[in-house]
C-alpha cells in the first residue's frame, strides 16, 4: 500500500461533520475566548471613547481571523475525500503501469513486464477497478495476447482485453507496449492472465505451434513426420529437443500423457503430431510410438 492509497483510507474513516456540529464547535470557541482571563491594566490614562472603539474592533478581528482559521483546517482535511467522492479518478501512474480514461475505456499500459503483480493490482485499485494482472512468459507470437480471463459479479457491459498498442507491433522495440482495457464502469472482479515476453532460459506457458510464423519452426510442417526427419531440422536450426509422449485416442480422436509414461526412450521411427514452443531455443515435440490415421493433437 502507497501513501496516497493510505492517506485516501484515513481521509475514508474520518467522518463529515454535520451543520450541528460545526456550530456547536463555534460557540465553544466562542465561549472558550469570552472566558479567557482579560491581561491586567497598564497604568495608563483611560483610553477615549474613540480609542476603544478601535480595541473594540481589533478583538472583533482576532476572533473572525481565529474562526477563520479553524474553518479552513477543517476544508484541508475533509476537502480532497470530499472531491474522490463526487469524481472518478481518470489516471494514474507507479513504476509498472500508467493507467488513463480514454473516452469510456481505461487504458492500462505496461511499463514494467517483469514487475510484481502487486503494483498492477495497487494501479488498479486506484483507478477504482477490482482487477488483477498476471503476466505469464510467452513465447514469440503469443506475447500480447490473453492466455485466459476470469469474471465475478460482472455484468452485459464489462468488458476486459488486452494486446500490444499499437497494435501488431514486435515486442521489445521501442514504442511497443502490452496493454490492458477495461470497460467504464466495471462492476465485478476480474482476473486477465497476459503473455510476456519469456526471459533467458523461462519456459513458456502458452500453448503455440512452433511451425507458425515468428516461431522457431517457421515454414517447416513436423506433423506426421517422423522423429528422425524433424530432428534432422531442429539440428540445422540449432533448436533443443525435448519430448513428450503421448497416446492417441481410438481413432485419433484425442490423446492423454502420464508423467509415468515419460521415460521411454524415443525413437527414430516415432510420429511426431505436434511441434510447441518450449522455451527460446528449444521445441517440445508430441509423440507417439504408432502412427494413427488421424492427428490426435489437431483432429485432422
Amino acid at each position: 500500500m502507497n501513501e496516497m492509497t493510505e492517506l485516501e483510507r484515513l481521509r475514508s474513516e474520518v467522518p463529515p461533520p454535520s451543520s450541528e456540529s460545526l456550530i456547536a464547535q463555534e460557540n465553544r470557541l466562542l465561549a472558550a475566548m469570552a472566558a479567557a482571563p482579560a491581561p491586567a491594566p497598564s497604568p495608563s490614562p483611560a483610553p477615549t471613547p474613540a480609542l476603544a472603539f478601535r480595541r473594540r474592533r481589533r478583538s472583533r478581528s482576532v476572533l473572525v481571523g481565529l474562526l477563520a482559521t479553524a474553518v479552513l483546517a477543517v476544508a484541508a482535511v475533509l476537502g480532497p475525500a470530499l472531491i474522490g467522492r463526487d469524481s472518478d479518478p481518470t489516471a494514474y501512474a507507479n513504476a509498472a503501469m500508467d493507467i488513463e480514461l480514454r473516452g469510456d475505456t481505461y487504458v492500462a499500459t505496461i511499463k514494467d513486464p517483469f514487475a510484481d503483480h502487486a503494483l498492477y493490482s495497487e494501479a488498479f485499485k486506484a483507478m477504482g477497478l477490482d482487477v488483477t494482472l498476471d503476466l505469464r512468459p510467452a513465447s514469440p507470437t503469443k506475447v500480447g495476447q490473453i492466455f485466459r480471463l476470469g469474471f465475478a459479479g460482472t455484468t452485459e457491459k464489462d468488458r476486459i482485453g488486452g494486446g500490444l498498442e499499437p497494435e501488431g507491433c514486435t515486442p521489445g522495440r521501442p514504442g511497443c507496449a502490452l496493454t490492458v482495457t477495461i470497460s467504464k464502469g466495471f462492476s465485478g472482479k476480474g482476473i486477465i492472465y497476459l503473455g510476456r515476453p519469456a526471459k533467458p532460459g523461462e519456459a513458456y506457458q502458452n500453448n503455440a505451434d512452433a511451425s507458425k510464423a515468428g516461431e522457431s519452426l517457421e515454414g517447416f510442417d513436423p506433423d506426421g513426420r517422423t522423429v528422425a526427419e524433424v530432428l534432422a531440422e531442429t539440428r540445422k536450426r540449432g533448436l533443443e529437443v525435448t519430448f513428450q509422449i503421448i497416446r492417441p485416442a481410438p481413432g485419433g480422436n484425442g490423446f492423454s500423457a502420464s508423467p509415468g509414461d515419460q521415460s521411454a526412450k524415443v525413437g527414430g521411427h516415432w510420429i511426431v503430431w505436434a511441434a510447441e514452443p518450449h522455451r527460446q531455443g528449444a521445441v517440445r515435440l508430441l509423440v507417439s510410438e504408432r502412427r494413427v490415421a488421424k492427428n490426435p493433437v489437431h483432429g485432422d
